[in-house]
């Protein structure tokens, strides 16, 4: 057999790669067909499908051909691109290399089930019905967090699969501090007895209209139609399938049209960092966005940081009067107010800006509790109960509305703090933005989102994984991920909040 050099190596690395990058994007557009047009029966086969495809991909890149290639090509004088990829395809194939493909087969089985599973019982209002299978999925995860090893607790080992590098002492350590600011605003609110004028954006909203105001806005700040589209679905989502095809998803309710627009704005800002990814370096992890508390930061950047800003209701104000008159008489500064109400409550995704966080510590701390062994499914809504109670002052009266209320454990842990992460990192983008530009809001005032997009484009989405997660924050920030940024304007939102008369 010819021996190749390092660059041969490399490239022979880098066909398989895109050749697998093809595959993944089939099941992601299977996933995507499973979580918005599947017939109810279509599920148990659909999880063979997904098996059989996730079964194909682990055994391409498992092969010791694989390690054998990266062992080559890591000799080779490599320029700042490959020397990326090539550290996280090691990354990816010492990991893939340590999962059983049994443990692998098993785990894409039971989640597609768990999901389908989870839906019925969060309908009916059951936690029993989903236990079996969350018990599961917690065995599985304990099983791969012990072979993956980890740095200081095993829950770590299911962090650094979103986040890599990062551990749940470091996360626990920046939550901590939030949470205790968290709290102090949250108290300062209850104390002022603001009234944030809710009852004004209540009634019906007419699930056609939604539609067409959340497209509308879509297309005012940018989203390509031409490369991306907008569906229906429980939970809602977006997935780029391939470069020119990121889809995105809400949901609707008619008695609230909050909901679908901030909802839209999400996961526009998550399909804004997909087609932002340099389509010439697809199939490569270059060519990929780097981590979920990266992704995230996008998502909350133009869901809360644009969305709920005052500059921003000032320009589409008028336009959501228009789709809907019964607006016609609500002052805007009242609308602002309403959208931005801070109240706790129990539903994370419609959370406010200031109590959402509290939900995903709550969260981060019973997933960490769960797969360190401290706790056990059978006693997890128990004990979820009595830290929502601790947290927010009242308890679930039901499992739709606590335990049940988020699909990410019909398959994974480690996800949700992600979610904070990204908040924490959307204020630090934030806050350079401002810095390097001026004021953000002057152009959203004037529906200048180039400008906007231009930026985040050539500094977070060009950049894919050519570093990882706090070396990307570091350069485009100064400094990692600091949550003083977004207590500072956690701080200055709740002040302005509070002079509104």
């Amino acid at each position: 057999m010819k021996i190749l050099t390092p660059l041969e190596a490399y490239e022979e690395l880098y066909k398989i790669s895109r050749k697998l990058a093809y595959i993944s994007s089939a099941l992601s557009l299977s996933g995507w067909d499973e979580r918005t047009y599947i017939p109810p029966l279509g599920y148990k086969h659909r999880a063979e499908l997904h098996a059989i495809l996730n079964e194909y991909i682990y055994e391409e890149w498992t092969k010791d051909y694989i390690g054998d290639l990266i062992n080559r090509a890591k000799e080779g004088d490599l320029d700042e691109i490959q020397k990326a990829n090539l550290y996280w395809w090691e990354r990816s194939y010492i990991r893939n290399k340590k999962i059983p493909k049994e443990l692998l087969i098993r785990h894409v089985r039971v989640s597609t089930i768990a999901y389908q599973v989870w839906k019925e019982a969060r309908e009916k209002n059951d936690f029993e019905m989903f236990k079996p299978y969350l018990k599961e999925i917690v065995d599985i995860l304990r099983e791969e967090a012990r072979i993956l090893g980890y740095k200081n607790e095993p829950y770590d080992a299911l962090i650094d699969k979103y986040e890599p590098e990062m551990t749940a002492e470091e996360i626990s350590k920046i939550f901590e501090k939030l949470k205790t600011e968290t709290l102090r605003l949250l108290s300062r609110v209850r104390n002022s007895k603001k009234d944030f004028k809710t009852n004004l954006i209540k009634g019906y909203f007419e699930k056609e209209k939604q539609k067409a105001f959340c497209k509308f806005l879509l297309e005012k700040i940018g989203f390509d139609f031409n490369k991306g589209r907008i569906d229906e679905t429980t939970h809602p989502f977006a997935t780029r399938i391939l470069p020119m095809d990121t889809r995105i998803t809400t949901r609707f309710y008619e008695d609230n049209i909050i909901s679908s627009i901030f909802g839209t704005l999400h996961e526009m800002g998550h399909a804004f960092y997909e087609m932002g990814l340099r389509e010439e370096f697809f199939g490569t992890p270059v060519g990929e966005s780097v981590s979920l508390g990266i992704h995230e930061s996008q998502s909350r950047f133009w869901e809360n940081f644009i969305g709920r800003s005052f500059a921003f209701w000032e320009l589409f104000y008028n336009d959501l009067k228009k789709f809907f008159p019964q607006f016609e008489n609500i002052k805007m500064e009242h609308f602002y107010l309403a959208i931005n109400e801070i109240k706790s409550s129990f539903i994370r995704v419609e959370a406010d800006e200031l109590t959402y966080n509290l939900h995903i510590i709550l969260r981060f701390e019973l997933e960490r509790d769960v797969i360190n062994g401290k706790l056990e499914v059978d006693n997890l809504k128990d004990a979820w109960n009595e830290k929502f109670e601790k947290l927010f002052g009242f308890r679930p009266q039901n499992d739709k509305d606590g335990i049940l209320q988020d699909v990410h454990w019909s398959s994974e842990m480690g996800y949700f703090p992600t979610y904070t992460l990204g908040n924490l990192n959307a204020a630090q983008i934030f806050y350079k933005i401002n810095k390097e530009l001026g004021d953000i809001y002057e152009f959203v005032r004037k529906g200048d989102f180039k400008i906007i997009y231009e930026w985040l484009s050539e500094n977070i989405y060009q950049k894919g994984s050519l570093y990882k997660p706090q070396e990307l924050i570091e350069k485009v920030t100064g400094e990692r991920t600091n949550p003083k940024f977004l207590i500072n304007y956690l701080e200055n939102k709740v002040e302005h909040l509070l002079s509104i008369n």
